[in-house]
């Protein structure tokens, strides 16, 4: 929910930045905008690395509860990385080669390890965090 809010923040802030429509500008199923050629860009950048082999997500840096846990299980379980991006610093470019990125990643990944490996893994190491904290 959080996540959706601050998306939500950073769409209108891309939009009231706009002054004109830029060719180059699409909007993904949440309204986010995002850079065409960044996606394409990111999309041709995730099978490369599937072609060598190489599992990676790109991340938006969002704090979660879990994330190095987050971290460790898709590593050590699926040797999956994480590249983590600055949030503070994401613009249309940046998250339009992550959108591209993910797309093409995320589907290996499901293909290989199940359709929902990536929100079991989430949701583990938020458990794992909490049972650290004592909660």
């Amino acid at each position: 929910m959080l996540l959706r809010i601050i998306l939500s923040v950073f769409a209108a802030i891309i939009l009231s930045a706009c002054e004109s429509e830029n060719p180059d500008t699409a909007y993904n199923s949440d309204g986010m905008p995002y850079s065409r050629s960044a996606y394409d860009r990111g999309r041709l950048d995730a099978q490369a690395d599937l072609q060598a082999n190489r599992l990676i997500l790109e991340d938006y840096g969002f704090s979660r509860e879990g994330k190095q846990e987050f971290v460790e299980i898709l590593k050590q379980r699926y040797g999956i990385e994480l590249h983590r991006l600055d949030a503070e610093n994401i613009d249309m470019k940046s998250f339009g080669h992550a959108f591209g990125y993910n797309e093409v990643a995320k589907a290996e990944i499901q293909r290989r390890f199940g359709a929902d490996v990536i929100e079991k893994a989430q949701t583990e190491a938020k458990e794992q965090y909490r049972a650290k904290q004592g909660r």
